[in-house]
């Protein structure tokens, strides 16, 4: 029997279903997985073993911050008897607890093979707006088996860009950020699509 793992996203981490992380650690930020090629005052990046005695899944983290943004990536790869079940950008945002006011753009668009959603969000606990966008893209074939939780993948690769608004200009805010994205897209590092 195939065994199937869920996933929230939180701005600050996955939400992993049933799985405690095993082993879950900073590394350096050489030669990982993931990468930023932009200029950043500060980058992070962690590596969580989330498996469990029925489910294998690797976490790989990159946090970017700088002055005027922050950028948060996730990538997931499951192992044996695991895949991620595939959940719309939407969605992910929707089950959130990260804001405590989400005021959305419209629908979803494709950025460099990303399912993209740009939206202006106060944090919670916070009293200030950011301008942000989450994005995600599923690759891998899990198998040919039937799944309990829809179709899904062995990889997830899930990122949220929030900048400060006062430093958008004119051209950059609203519809306008999406080219913001597709900027900050390009300049990310990541696993080959499998």
């Amino acid at each position: 029997m195939k065994w199937t793992i869920c996933i929230g996203l939180a701005l600050a981490g996955w939400l992993m279903a049933s799985a405690a992380p095993g082993f879950a650690g900073e590394v350096s930020c050489d030669g990982f997985a993931l990468g930023y090629d932009g200029t950043a005052k500060k980058k992070t990046c962690t590596v969580e073993d989330n498996s469990t005695a029925d489910l294998e899944v690797e976490t790989k983290v990159l946090d970017v911050t700088d002055q005027t943004f922050s950028l948060w990536v996730t990538y997931d790869h499951a192992g044996m008897r695991t895949y991620i079940p595939a959940h719309p950008v939407t969605e992910l945002l929707k089950g959130s607890k990260s804001f405590s006011h989400v005021q959305q753009w419209g629908v979803s668009r494709n950025v460099r093979g990303f399912d993209v959603v740009a939206f202006n969000a106060v944090p919670s606990g916070q009293n200030f707006e950011l301008t942000c966008a989450m994005f995600v893209r599923y690759t891998g074939n899990p198998g040919n088996y039937e799944f309990d939780g829809g179709p899904g993948s062995r990889n997830a690769t899930v990122g949220m860009y929030c900048a400060d608004p006062g430093f958008l200009t004119p051209e950059q805010e609203k519809t306008g950020f999406y080219n913001v994205v597709d900027k900050v897209i390009a300049k990310l590092r990541l696993p080959p699509v499998e």
